[in-house]
């Protein structure tokens, strides 16, 4: 009796909960063109092209010939495929046609072309500025150390 009243709660819980409903078309579309606005699949590859080099330096007795089949194997649009859905969860089909508008307009072309320079100089100057505290930090613990001491 237990047994057949869990499993009509199953059915009923089953038939009142929506399953998670898949990605409209336009919405899809949205998202794949966001990806290829913002790099992202040109990404996807380099990230591959990387992954494949840092494995073949280390696996140096490793033939060519598995690389290249191995290579094939890696489909960088199988990776899209499981990223799409992120985008359909965090995002409304409004959400994505305006990220796609601005990304479009000027200045998201702009946004698009310097991101890359912008991060680079601001990771130097990150750097920098790390290295500068971390001095001050050590110079300062010197001095307490030394008080301590005294």
């Amino acid at each position: 009796m237990k047994n057949l009243l869990l499993a009509a709660m199953i059915a009923a819980i089953s038939l009142i909960a929506p399953a998670h409903a898949e990605i409209t078309k336009e919405k899809r579309q949205e998202v794949e063109k966001m990806l290829q606005l913002t790099g992202m699949e040109k990404l996807f590859v380099q990230m591959k092209t990387q992954m494949l080099s840092g494995l073949k330096s280390k696996l140096t007795s490793v033939p060519d010939s598995f690389w290249e089949k191995f290579q094939e194997k890696m489909d960088t649009h199988e990776l899209v495929e499981k990223i799409i859905p992120l985008y359909d969860k965090y995002y409304t089909l409004e959400d994505l046609k305006a990220i796609n508008a601005f990304y479009e307009s000027p200045v998201g072309k702009k946004i698009l072309t310097t991101l890359p320079q912008i991060m680079q100089e601001s990771m130097k100057i990150g750097q920098e500025w790390g290295e500068k505290i971390g001095r001050q930090a050590v110079e300062e613990a010197q001095k307490e150390s030394e008080k301590e001491k005294e």
